[in-house]
């Protein structure tokens, strides 16, 4: 009697204890209809608002439940080598693998960043920017879980097109980030915040890169066929797949083993003086000259994109200070289009930047050097920072910014390069550390700034993701375990 008396009252409380579970673990899916209940004070409004939240909170277990299986597997990493040697003998047998790895790892990805979302104090979790990152993350996670096997590559066409329409609704994730944390800066912890938004951005890298790398490989796939077929219009997509087996590219989608740094430094050095020299009215050129010296012919393996956003963010810094504290010499400047001489001194009217590349057998550093004058002593602490309220008030700037995917092309009619977010430095030692490199900054206090950039050479090192909420992610390194990569 007592033994059914205990089983009866354990059965009668757990509904309750999972309740509370999910009411403490899951703050940001409180229901609308809570809301109505504080508004109304009517018996009927707070009876439907009571049968309604019972209802949410029903539905909520039973997503969580779904969300836990997926939380419960730790994501199949992978090494910039690993997608190479992959990526150099293409079969559409091999391009189905890589279909369905990437369909069946893109959710375990999402299901962690969500349970974070989750976990957030109560106060954050009602942010309205968060919650609608945190339900584009639902949609995206219920999509791809449900998205069925890839058999044939008209399937993994249409998972591409699933893929591609994903990419472009997430590309409004980071500036709804911004918002959110800025306006939770002042509420919530500083170091769980930046905790927060750096594995939300390593996680969304991760995520972007395997989507791109297997569109860009399915994309060329098929473009290659086609023109080794050189089918007509009317013989459709089905008939590639009659290709001869192994059927060779030397591309590799998004990533290339043979990045030549310095080229890429010039091509960001152009791309970034480019707005400075219009906002100031100047002709091209005009700008602060970007010296490459060094190991100029120093080639890694790398995604360019990724490179070029660390490379970009800092020339842009380096060359907005430089322009901001030399901007007097500009009233004694030859206005000749192609000359950038003071009159009568001969000298630029700004020093140069200087970008020095240093290149061994396993690695690659990158320093940028300036005369701006160095980090202010209350500033430099918290560059790091996305919710320090010194960066926090650049944050709100994200309310004018449509999209944003983090890249140097990002194109005027989504970001102003001359537009401050407080973003850059954090996101560009983000994507560094995705693969296993760093960004550190040194301010030499009334001179200027050096900047260095460590990358991996190599491409061996795997993917530098956290596994578990609030984990911080371990230093990526050259030996590390990764997942055999079969797609």
């Amino acid at each position: 009697m007592l033994a059914r008396g205990s089983r009866a009252l354990r059965r009668s409380t757990q509904p309750a204890r999972y309740e509370a579970r999910r009411a403490r673990t899951a703050p940001v899916l409180a229901s609308a209809a809570t809301s109505v209940a504080g508004r109304g004070d009517s018996p009927a409004h707070a009876r439907m608002a009571s049968a309604q939240s019972r209802r949410s909170l029903q539905q909520k277990f039973y997503e969580n439940r779904i969300l836990d299986r997926f939380t419960a597997q730790d994501p199949k990493k992978v090494s910039l080598r690993q997608l190479v040697l992959f990526g150099r003998q293409l079969t559409a047998d091999k391009l189905i693998a890589s279909a369905n790895y990437v369909r069946s790892e893109l959710p375990v990805r999402l299901a962690h960043r969500i349970s974070d979302f989750q976990f957030l104090p109560y106060i954050a979790g009602t942010n309205p920017h968060l919650k609608m990152v945190y339900d584009l993350y639902w949609r995206a996670f219920d999509e791809f879980r449900k998205f069925p096997a890839i058999k044939t590559l008209d399937d993994n066409r249409r998972f591409c097109d699933n893929m591609k329409k994903n990419l472009l609704e997430h590309s409004q994730v980071i500036p709804q980030l911004g918002m959110g944390v800025s306006e939770c800066a002042e509420l919530v912890g500083q170091d769980e915040i930046d905790l927060f938004m750096n594995q939300m951005l390593v996680s969304r890298i991760s995520r972007r890169t395997l989507a791109e790398q297997h569109i860009s490989l399915s994309d060329q796939f098929d473009g290659d066929l086609r023109a080794h077929l050189s089918p007509l219009p009317s013989e459709g997509f089905a008939k590639l797949a009659h290709a001869p087996p192994g059927f060779a590219t030397q591309r590799i989608g998004i990533v290339r083993a043979d990045c030549n740094i310095a080229r890429l430094i010039h091509d960001c050095a152009l791309h970034a003086a480019g707005p400075f020299e219009d906002a100031h009215h100047l002709p091209p050129g005009s700008a602060p000259q970007v010296i490459v010296e060094g190991h100029t012919d120093a080639e890694l393996m790398c995604i360019p994109a990724h490179v070029s956003y660390i490379v970009h963010e800092l020339l842009k810094n380096s060359i907005s200070r430089v322009m901001e504290r030399f901007a007097p010499r500009l009233d004694g400047c030859d206005s000749s289009p192609h000359s950038r001489r003071t009159e009568g001194r001969g000298e630029p009217a700004f020093p140069p930047i200087r970008v020095t590349v240093c290149s061994s057998h396993s690695d690659i550093v990158v320093r940028v050097s300036d005369q701006s004058g160095g980090i202010g002593p209350e500033i430099l602490p918290y560059i790091w920072s996305f919710t320090h309220p010194i960066k926090a008030k650049y944050l709100r700037n994200f309310g004018a910014v449509r999209r944003m995917e983090a890249r140097m092309d990002e194109g005027d009619d989504a970001v102003s390069p001359l537009m401050a977010l407080g973003f850059g430095l954090p996101m560009s030692r983000v994507y560094a550390r995705y693969w296993g490199g760093d960004v550190k900054v040194h301010s030499l206090p009334g001179y200027g700034v050096d900047a260095y950039v460590h990358l991996p050479r190599l491409g061996n090192a795997v993917e530098n993701i956290s596994n578990r909420r609030h984990q911080p992610a371990a230093p990526a390194a050259a030996n590390t375990t990764s997942h055999s990569y079969s797609g």
